[in-house]
């Protein structure tokens, strides 16, 4: 029995776990000698509607420690992952990501350190408009050349990792760089030669709701983190 947890960071996304849930959990009883945990890590002002409403959709609640921050988010849903899980998958919980792609991912993950859905390689594509798009491909290209990372889609979160792994690195980064972080890091851990494997994929515009990625910042904590990893300051 192959055992694999879900991580579903989750800020003010109700309405769009009310689509995404529903459909992971019809995926995961076709899976075969596959035993699926979802966690949804919620922030710390969350209702308790919004913890029902999760674990109506058979899925665990969890409030992110010490902040609401996403490097926060994942770090908790890390930390809660089961003993017996051998694979941790990443997804956003606003449906941009297309579930659809997880039996994919778990089946390459046993051959691979870090399996992503991919943006960027043959056949994938984006919603994001040609701005945003532009300056992802930049980001991403940045990143692989500098830090010596075979992969087209790093800041993506959609992706599945050993768990071993997620359990053997310290992830400091507060925000969204925390995805990058947590690739160089398992990079790092396997003397710089990750197995990895993209799986294209089509990245969409959220479901309901509105972005908690402000441009400015973004970028600005992005290359802040690309020149820590690669002096290795902390």
């Amino acid at each position: 029995m192959k055992h694999v947890s879900i991580v579903i960071p989750a800020y003010e996304e109700s309405e769009n776990l009310k689509i995404l849930l529903p459909r992971i959990q019809e995926i995961s009883t076709g899976l075969i000698n596959t035993k699926i945990e979802i966690l949804v890590v919620l922030p710390n002002f969350s209702k308790d509607s919004e913890k029902l409403l999760v674990e109506s959709y058979g899925a665990r609640p969890i409030i992110r420690y010490p902040s609401n921050s996403f490097g926060d988010a994942l770090r908790t849903g890390f930390s809660q992952v089961s003993p017996k899980s051998e694979f941790t998958l990443t997804i956003d919980a606003d449906g941009s990501h297309n579930p659809d792609k997880i039996p994919d991912l778990i089946t390459i993950a046993e051959n691979y350190d870090i399996v992503v859905s991919s943006r960027y390689v043959k056949g994938g594509s984006t919603d994001n408009n040609h701005l945003l798009r532009t300056m992802s491909r930049i980001l991403n290209l940045i990143y692989k050349i500098i830090l010596g990372l075979d992969c087209n889609d790093i800041s993506t979160n959609y992706k599945i990792y050993k768990t071993k792994d997620l359990k053997a690195i310290d992830l400091i980064c507060k925000d969204f760089d925390i995805v990058e972080e947590i690739f160089y890091k398992i990079h790092v851990l396997h003397d710089r030669k990750t197995r990895v494997y993209e799986i294209p994929d089509h990245f969409s515009n959220r479901n309901f709701g509105v972005t908690k990625r402000q441009l400015g910042p973004f970028i600005i904590s992005y290359l802040l983190t690309l020149i820590k990893l690669r002096f290795n300051v902390k």
